[in-house]
């Protein structure tokens, strides 16, 4: 089964860290859906994706059950959902992880440290130059 990760699960050393391997990734693309940073963080907003935009750029992981249950457990925050997403130039059903109502708010700036795991992941999947610059641009908040 696939899972859409658009956020700081992109990060190859994020993803070994929690699966214990990199899993087979390809580049996916989640359309009407936007990325937002209202989930509540320690230090800012914290990765998201709603309904709304024009779409949102990602990976999808090959996973397992127990690769979710695990991802259940460690973000009690987000709750689980089936999406399609494009990939391959054709649309498949995926998991997306969504920040829970309760914790989330409007108007957050982006915790930096998300955007940067969110830049690299992005850059180590190689997805489209111009999704890249939009993500270097959120990074100008903070010279």
């Amino acid at each position: 089964m696939w899972l859409f990760v658009y956020g700081t699960l992109m990060d190859p050393e994020k993803a070994r860290r929690i699966f214990g391997r990199l899993p087979k990734a390809k580049i996916a693309f989640l359309p009407g859906y936007e990325l937002v940073f209202d989930k509540i963080g320690k230090k800012g907003g914290n990765p998201n994706v709603r309904e709304g935009g024009n779409g949102v750029w990602g990976v999808v992981y090959a996973v397992d059950e127990r690769d979710l249950r695990k991802l259940d457990l460690l973000s009690p925050k987000y709750r689980r959902k089936i999406v399609e997403v494009i990939v391959d130039d054709r649309k498949v059903k995926a998991w997306v992880y969504t920040a829970k109502e309760e914790f989330r708010k409007d108007g957050l700036k982006p915790e930096r440290s998300c955007v940067e795991r969110i830049l690299r992941g992005a850059k180590f999947h190689k997805l489209p130059k111009e999704y890249i610059e939009r993500l270097e641009s959120l990074l100008k908040i903070y010279e």
